[in-house]
């Protein structure tokens, strides 16, 4: 950028005349080496600042006394916001406000079951309809094969019927088998109440906030500036364990029940998904990018999934390309209120935590001349051989140690022929 940025002003200088430079248009040449100085905008930029100062003007009340107002505004934010330290947490304050997209409380009368009663905040205004063939059977067979209870029966099917017809005939086949009289298998009670199936009539709403999203239908975000109705998960391709990622659009939200108690109920998406093959999505993995086209929809009829599972993207269209005008962007939204971190190891944040090293206690290994702990049996005459030789082996070493000694006190000739001279001196 540093080398073409001036090249680049120079070309637009040829097209666009003079009054439209300003300071804003010849920023990009100082932006590189700004940014090598300086290194990254969030730790100087003026913003957040700007943002403090603009609420403090709100608190202002005698504008002739505009510093004096501000600091009258911050003790109070300061002395409300530390006696709320004392309050209960039944009372509402600042403290214990909670998020935008705040999935609520649990209801005592669902209490958390399986994949049943999970945390979700839904609008308060719903309409009642029916269920159609067609979308119970899809329904009633995602929520059987995502529930942990169920993975069993899923199992025992596939290896008996195969794979194929999983979508079409296992809800029939565990409901069935559930319920057979000459089979004498005991079945968990959860699992004779969801093979009946949910009940006929579905509440529909409009908005539902969930795992730090808020999620609308696609009717609901058409006149809107914000677009919440754009909605991916993770899957696999018929079965066979390749991860991919479906794209779509929230057409309707809908909350099922079962019967029997507790109560149970869950809440599902209906959605429209967009074509998954390379002429209906595409990756380009160099700039990590992802395009969709929204003319191309999946073939396959599977439109439900269930609400936790979710997460939320948006799509932003190409405005100045004729070519892109049927593909767009697809950008991942980040969850309100929650920070997501995956593989972090729980070490503490020190400098020598590559020197340290693990003391293992390490048992030295022993080799037994018997393993089966069975000793040769060992005659009296052999042992007296054996403390005979012992003896003689202690004498030896005796007799050594005084001829070592009587060594020692012997001296040469020389030594006395030396000594007798040191005699005779002293006595002249």
């Amino acid at each position: 950028m540093e080398e073409n940025i001036l090249v680049t002003t120079t070309k637009l200088e040829k097209i666009f005349p003079c009054g439209f430079f300003d300071v804003m248009e010849h920023h990009p040449i100082h932006l590189v080496q700004e940014a090598r100085l300086g290194g990254p905008v969030q730790t100087r930029w003026i913003y957040p600042f700007e943002r403090k100062i603009g609420s403090s003007k709100q608190t202002i009340k005698q504008r002739g006394r505009i510093e004096g107002s501000f600091v009258q505004g911050h003790i109070g934010r300061e002395t409300s916001d530390f006696y709320s330290y004392y309050f209960g947490h039944d009372v509402s304050c600042r403290r214990n406000r909670p998020n935008r997209n705040d999935e609520g409380d649990i209801d005592p009368l669902f209490p958390p079951i399986s994949i049943f009663n999970q945390n979700g905040r839904g609008s308060k205004k719903r309409r009642k309809r029916g269920f159609t063939d067609m979308e119970m059977q899809s329904t009633v067979t995602r929520i059987l094969l995502n529930c942990p209870e169920i993975q069993s029966y899923v199992n025992l099917f596939v290896n008996t019927w195969g794979n194929e017809t999983i979508y079409t005939e296992f809800s029939k086949w565990l409901r069935n088998y559930v319920y057979d009289e000459y089979l004498s298998v005991q079945h968990l009670q959860l699992v004779k109440e969801v093979a009946i199936g949910p009940e006929s009539q579905v509440l529909a709403m409009n908005k539902y906030c969930v795992n730090g999203f808020k999620f609308q239908t696609e009717e609901v975000s058409r006149n809107k500036k914000t677009n919440n109705s754009g909605v991916y998960i993770q899957g696999d391709v018929d079965g066979i364990g390749q991860t991919i990622e479906y794209y779509g659009v929230i057409q309707e939200i809908i909350e099922v029940r079962y019967s029997g108690w507790p109560n149970k109920k869950i809440v599902l998406f209906r959605c429209e998904w967009f074509d998954l093959s390379h002429r209906g999505t595409k990756v380009d993995h160099q700039h990590n990018i992802i395009e969709v086209k929204h003319t191309r929809k999946y073939r396959s009829y599977d439109p439900f999934i269930i609400a936790q599972h979710a997460k939320q993207v948006y799509y932003a269209s190409y405005p100045l390309r004729r070519d892109k005008a049927d593909w767009w962007v697809v950008i991942k939204s980040k969850p309100v209120g929650r920070i997501e971190i995956d593989n972090v190891l729980d070490v503490a944040y020190q400098n020598d935590v590559a020197i340290v090293q693990q003391q293992v206690d390490v048992e030295l290994k022993t080799t037994l001349q018997h393993p089966q702990h069975i000793l040769e049996e060992v005659s009296d005459d052999e042992i007296l051989n054996v403390e005979e030789e012992i003896s003689k082996n202690e004498e030896n070493e005796s007799f050594d140690d005084e001829e070592w000694d009587n060594n020692e006190n012997e001296t040469t000739d020389e030594e006395e022929w030396e000594n007798d001279g040191i005699e005779t001196s002293e006595e002249e």
